[in-house]
């Protein structure tokens, strides 16, 4: 599969991503169950919580994935100027 075809599936997973995100926060904001109770549940905040967490997972990845061969480009770029860096250091210490 090329990336022309990955592409409307990985804008699909930051969306949900974002929707995911914002229905956690509803939750921890709310806290209720439902309309009747009056009194907030716990198991709610946790769950919101965690919505929160998987929400910014799938938002993250899905950019991170979808530009990954940039993101690519520039890690390696930094580590061989960190590599070249290392070994003109080198060659000052034996002179």
């Amino acid at each position: 599969m090329n990336m022309n075809q990955l592409k409307p599936m990985i804008i699909l997973l930051i969306i949900s991503g974002i929707f995911i995100l914002i229905a956690g926060i509803i939750m921890v904001q709310t806290g209720y169950a439902t309309f009747e109770d009056n009194d907030p549940r716990v198991g709610l905040y946790i769950g919101g919580i965690f919505t929160i967490i998987g929400g910014v997972f799938l938002t993250a990845g899905g950019m991170i994935y979808l530009n990954f061969d940039s993101l690519k480009k520039r890690f390696f770029r930094t580590v061989g100027k960190v590599a070249d860096a290392y070994e003109e250091e080198r060659k000052q210490e034996k002179v």
